[in-house]
This record gives C-alpha cells, sequence and structure tokens, in this order.
C-alpha cells in the first residue's frame, strides 16, 4: 500500500497525462485550403472566396495554398499524404479524383484515400463558337461534322479534361467524327476560338462571362443535366438531341483517417459557409454555380463519377 504521498503525486501523474493527451478543440488554429490548380484561375478564386466564409463560421483563418501541376493531382497528392486532422483539406474538382486515378496507374492514391467533407459548387461546361460562326446550333455542327470527318475541330484545356471526355461522347452517341486540338488551359485556347482557327471550343461557361456580355462568343449548348442559371436560354446536348451529360463539380476533401467529429465540424461550418451574403453574391457575379451537399451525398456523387469516367476512359483508351 502506498503511503499517502506517493499515492497523491501517483494521482497527480495520472491526471497530468490525462490533460496532456486530450484532444484539442477543433478547429484551434489555422486550416489550409490545398487548390490543386494554378493560382488567379475559376477554382482560386472560389477557394479563397468560401475560405473567407468559413473562417467566419469555424473563427478562424482559413489560408489557400495553390499546389498545381499534373492535373491537379500534385496538390490531392499532398492531401492525401497530410495528417488526417482537419488542418489539411483539398478544394477541388471531383476530376483528379475520379478521373485521374483510371488515366494514371502511377499515382498513389484511389477514391478511398479521401473522406469527402461537402460539396461546394458545380463547374458547367459549354459548347462555344465565335460571334460570326455559320453555327447556331447544335444541330448545325452535326451537320457540318457530318460533311467531312475530322474537318471540324475543337479546343479544349487539355487531354482528358471534362470538355475532352463530354466531347468524346457526343462523337459516340451522334456517330460523328470531330479533330480535338488540346491545350495547356482555357486561355491559348480562347485566342485560336476567337481568331476563327477552331470550329468551336469546349470550356467552363462561367470562365467565359466577359466574351459572352461582350458578344465575341456565343453558346449552343451546355454538357450538364440541367441549364446554367446564368445563362437560362442555352439548351442542355440532351434537351438538343443528343443524349451526353458530363459532369463536373466539387468541394472539400480530407485525408481518409480525418476523425468523425473533425469531420462533422467541417461538414457543420462548409453548410453554414454556403449561406454567406458574401460569397453568394460573389458567386452570382462570377456565374459560379452554387451546389451544396452533404459528405454522404457528395462521396455518392464521387463514386458514381469515377465509374462513368473509367467507362469513357476505357471508350477512348487513354
Amino acid at each position: 500500500m502506498p503511503s499517502p504521498r506517493r499515492l497523491s503525486a501517483l494521482v497527480a501523474l495520472a491526471l497530468l497525462s490525462a490533460g496532456a493527451g486530450a484532444a484539442e478543440p477543433y478547429p484551434a488554429r489555422p486550416i489550409q485550403f490545398v487548390v490543386p490548380f494554378a493560382a488567379g484561375g475559376g477554382l482560386d478564386l472560389n477557394a479563397r472566396h468560401f475560405a473567407q466564409a468559413l473562417a467566419e463560421v469555424l473563427r478562424q483563418p482559413v489560408a489557400v495554398s495553390n499546389r498545381d501541376g499534373a492535373a491537379g493531382t500534385i496538390g490531392l497528392q499532398a492531401v492525401a499524404n497530410a495528417r488526417p486532422d482537419g488542418y489539411t483539406v483539398a478544394f477541388s474538382p471531383a476530376v483528379p479524383l475520379t478521373s485521374e486515378p483510371h488515366r494514371l496507374k502511377s499515382l498513389n492514391y484511389r477514391l478511398d484515400s479521401f473522406q469527402p467533407v461537402c460539396q461546394v459548387f458545380d463547374n458547367i461546361f459549354a459548347i462555344a463558337v465565335p460571334k460570326d460562326s455559320p453555327l447556331q446550333s447544335v444541330a448545325d455542327l452535326l451537320k457540318e461534322a457530318r460533311r467531312e470527318a475530322g474537318k471540324l475541330s475543337y479546343g479544349t484545356s487539355g487531354t482528358g479534361s471534362i470538355p475532352h471526355l463530354g466531347t468524346s461522347d457526343i462523337e459516340a452517341a451522334a456517330r460523328v467524327e470531330l479533330t480535338h486540338v488540346p491545350y495547356k488551359g482555357d486561355a491559348p485556347m480562347l485566342q485560336d476560338l476567337l481568331a476563327g482557327r477552331l470550329g468551336f471550343g469546349a470550356v467552363l461557361a462561367s470562365s467565359i462571362t466577359p466574351q459572352l456580355q461582350a458578344g465575341a462568343l456565343r453558346l449552343l449548348a451546355v454538357y450538364a443535366d440541367r441549364r446554367h442559371p446564368s445563362f437560362p436560354q442555352v439548351p442542355t446536348l440532351t434537351e438538343a438531341g443528343v443524349p451526353v451529360v458530363q459532369l463536373s463539380f466539387g468541394g472539400l476533401l480530407v485525408p481518409a483517417q480525418t476523425p468523425r467529429e473533425v469531420l462533422a465540424t467541417l461538414e457543420s461550418g462548409c453548410e453554414k459557409a454556403m449561406q454567406s451574403a458574401g460569397y453568394r453574391d460573389w458567386a452570382q457575379r462570377a456565374s459560379q454555380v452554387l451546389d451544396y451537399q452533404g459528405s454522404a451525398a457528395f462521396g455518392q456523387r464521387l463514386r458514381q463519377d469515377s465509374q462513368a469516367k473509367a467507362a469513357t476512359l476505357r471508350r477512348l483508351g487513354l
């Protein structure tokens, strides 16, 4: 039986150890958003405005770090390798997670390397033509494509991108042959499109708002399952008679082993941040479509998209 003095010392040591092992309330320090694409683009601007809204909800700073390269896979790899404590969060479109692992077998992450937190946005891609193009509709585009196989060219931001996959689905559904011209981003592609060196461009609709407002470009259709709220007069491909839907969406992801209580706090914060007047005002001005989904719904959508992307990539031999 230990002496009273020794017993007191043991109790004090036990209490000290318990206190040291207790988890700190989350979040107790700044959070980092990893954006897997370059600064200054639409995704980066979206992340920075959403980070500000989330910081106000969680009462902690949310910093944005751009880790671009390799079609978004470098940034996602960094998050997959990060400590699963909720302080390193990916703000990313789905493509680097649902498409690239099928295309690049050397990647060290897969869908189950992450835990989805919440969906934040939809990216709606569209078929764009110059103002003086003779193409006035998707029917015109297909008629032109059937005149001579491969003569009609189109530009995208790169091989394996959403616009590339979606347009290849148009080729398969309509039984036409187009010539794909991949670029390193939208900016150089738009230069050639505006100069009339491409038949059409497949591009993120919100990224060409200035050109659309100025009348330099026109939209023929969107690749989504619904019309773009900023361009309600533009039909979907399905409405235009081509049964093709190629979705692009994204949100927050954390490493797979992130504790449930941390995930719950982030998910709740995400839902509240989506209601921020400042964030919603920016999104409306930027023609950015917002679409909140909780962790479970976001995860299900990621799994479905992964299966769809795998099927398209197999058909393309990519």
